[in-house]
């Protein structure tokens, strides 16, 4: 009885593990599918998204990164050069101890107010300035040499090749000497610097140089005995003169740089907010401010601001503490006109930006006080591009030491 009673209960529970079984071995329901798609949709998106974002904030800070270490590299190249201004040459041939008049006048430092300015794309919005600047002095070698013996005519000078300073510059003749080291060093594209012991300062222009012989010509004789030179000059000092200019320019109308770049069309180059101006480092000829082929150097790309103050020391008379005051723009280009030798440092506001606008960094106008962080390119591209800049004052040694008055 009881066996018959519990037949129909193991049936039912069979019934039940097979259909179990069954439900097992079938798998998801497509309900289950789509869900589970679903899901994972959202997921891959939320990744995509987030990874997408990562990147490209990532990529803007290594732009970032790469210009606020290219404006920090470019300073270090002025604040040596701008320091070195007057270097074995003289602040002002005007004051100088002479006998002559030179052909061409030196100045180790002048300047001029904004003349680049158009180069800045959007200038006058940003609030930005392209100054250029001009330093003599001698920017081919650590030294200065000493004079054996001019000429007959005093049209040119024999070095003393047993001086340290020109062994260490150019080596020892008959053993390693560079005689391609001293031509370039003494280039006709130069000027020469001649100081006698009597104190008379020259100013001649280089005609053309001999290594195997030491010998400079000039393009001026200087003559020979009298007060001025004191016989063959012998022991007196002489130094090359080389003039750098820093200046703004558009690399793709530069004919140096141009040759050697593939520019996008200026359209493509205003959509995208790329818009090139470099600051860049080329010698002049210092009698007639013509560019010497092969001098020019892109010193900062994406320039977005390059503003020159300089301080002055205004104490003409001697002997009485200096009375520095500072002066900008067409003040100070007006000063160094006048007074160039007055000028006892230079203080440099050096801004670059990053290559594109960044459509998340919104433009803001700049105050007049304010400082450089962002740079509208092109008002029809939303966002502006990110600013890096450094200020900093640039000391003037050798002018300073000879306090030329008045």
């Amino acid at each position: 009885m009881s066996r018959a009673l519990h037949r129909p209960g193991r049936r039912r529970a069979r019934l039940r593990a097979r259909r179990t079984r069954h439900a097992s071995l079938a798998g998801f329901t497509l309900l289950e599918l789509m869900v589970a798609l679903v899901a994972g949709l959202v997921a891959i998106t939320a990744i995509y998204y987030v990874g997408g974002a990562s990147s490209q904030h990532f990529h803007e800070q290594q732009r970032i990164s790469q210009t606020q270490m290219s404006v920090r590299m470019a300073m270090e190249q002025l604040r040596r050069d701008i320091a070195r201004a007057g270097f074995f040459g003289t602040p002002n041939s005007r004051l100088e101890q002479r006998c002559w008049t030179p052909a061409f006048e030196i100045e180790a430092i002048d300047f001029e107010d904004n003349p680049d300015a158009a180069v800045l794309p959007e200038a006058a919005t940003n609030r930005v300035e392209a100054d250029r600047l001009r330093l003599v002095g001698n920017y081919a070698t650590g030294d200065a040499y000493f004079v054996n013996t001019l000429d007959n005519t005093g049209g040119a000078a024999f070095l003393q090749r047993e001086w340290q300073g020109f062994r260490r510059d150019f080596g020892i003749v008959g053993v390693d000497f560079d005689d391609e080291a001293f031509n370039d060093v003494f280039r006709p594209e130069r000027m020469l610097h001649l100081q006698t012991l009597q104190g008379n300062h020259f100013f001649v222009g280089i005609q053309s140089a001999t290594g195997i012989n030491a010998q400079v010509r000039f393009d001026r004789p200087i003559g020979v005995g009298g007060t001025c030179v004191g016989g063959l000059a012998g022991g007196a000092l002489v130094a090359p003169l080389s003039m750098i200019e820093y200046r703004v320019v558009d690399p793709d109308v530069t004919p140096e740089l141009a040759a050697i770049r593939s520019p996008a069309p200026e359209a493509v180059q205003q959509a995208t907010g790329r818009q090139n101006a470099v600051l860049i480092r080329r010698e002049l000829n210092p009698q007639t401010g013509a560019l010497i082929p092969g001098t020019t150097r892109v010193v900062l790309e994406y320039v977005a601001n390059f503003d020159l103050g300089f301080v002055f020391d205004d104490e003409v008379r001697p002997g009485l503490r200096p009375n520095l005051v500072r002066r900008d723009d067409a003040a100070a280009e007006g000063q160094i006109d006048i007074s160039p030798h007055h000028v006892r440092s230079v203080i440099v506001d050096l801004a670059a930006r990053t290559a594109g606008e960044d459509e998340r960094f919104p433009y803001v106008a700049r105050g007049p006080n304010e400082a450089l962080t962002r740079y509208e390119v092109n008002p029809a591209v939303t966002g502006a591009a990110r600013v890096r800049s450094l200020e900093t004052e640039i000391v003037l040694p050798n002018l300073a030491s000879r306090n030329l008055r008045p």
